[in-house]
């Protein structure tokens, strides 16, 4: 048996299959949403241990994930239905038709593969815009705490303990931001790293 969590590289790859509403067509200005907040897939059953699964996801208005549909199978029945149940509570950013928030059919592909986790102690801020995030950042490397600007300047989850994630696999982070991730030094300020529409600011505590 297997006990190496699973780690899963994203690749969004469509968007809409009647419309960014759910019955609505598309006429505008369509933003796919983006993952920014994933949970690990349970272990893959045995010969499956390096696969790709193929989901149609409805993203709701607030980037959460109220419908899962998968399109391929792991050939598992529970290991299909743990997936699906694990997929509704990832977080993607909010779908946007004409910059108004809206849900949205997406088609989601993902490559399961069993990997060791990266267990790091991060500190998280959450910006609305870039230019907050750059005038958080110089704050901090002018000597602010991290903890007040977590109360104060952050959105979202961030506010909280400090913004103190604790130990968390870096491997559950986007893709794109996991390489700086994981070279932070204790103490360490990352730079001001786009997630989505938002940007964050992360810190190693150890």
């Amino acid at each position: 048996m297997r006990n190496a969590p699973i780690i899963v590289a994203l690749i969004l790859i469509a968007t809409g299959t009647s419309g960014c509403a759910i019955f609505g067509s598309v006429e505008g200005k369509i933003t796919p949403p983006t993952l920014i907040e994933k949970v690990a897939l349970p272990t893959p059953p045995a010969g499956n241990e390096n696969m790709f699964l193929k989901a149609e996801l409805l993203v709701a208005k607030d980037g959460s994930v109220r419908l899962v549909r998968l399109l391929t199978s792991s050939g598992d029945s529970k290991w299909d239905s743990d997936a699906v149940d694990i997929i509704k509570q990832w977080k993607y950013s909010p779908p946007l038709e004409n910059n108004v928030p809206v849900q949205m059919r997406i088609v989601q592909i993902a490559h399961v593969v069993a990997t060791p986790p990266l267990q790091v102690h991060l500190a998280q801020l959450f910006f609305k815009t870039e230019s907050q995030a750059d005038s958080a950042l110089a704050l901090l490397k002018a000597g602010a705490s991290f903890d007040s600007l977590a109360g104060t300047n952050s959105i979202k989850n961030s506010v909280l303990h400090g913004g103190d994630l604790g130990d968390v696999d870096v491997h559950l982070f986007p893709q794109d931001i996991q390489g700086e991730l994981s070279s932070l030094k204790q103490g360490q300020l990352s730079q001001v790293l786009p997630m989505g529409p938002y940007y964050s600011i992360f810190k190693r505590i150890k």
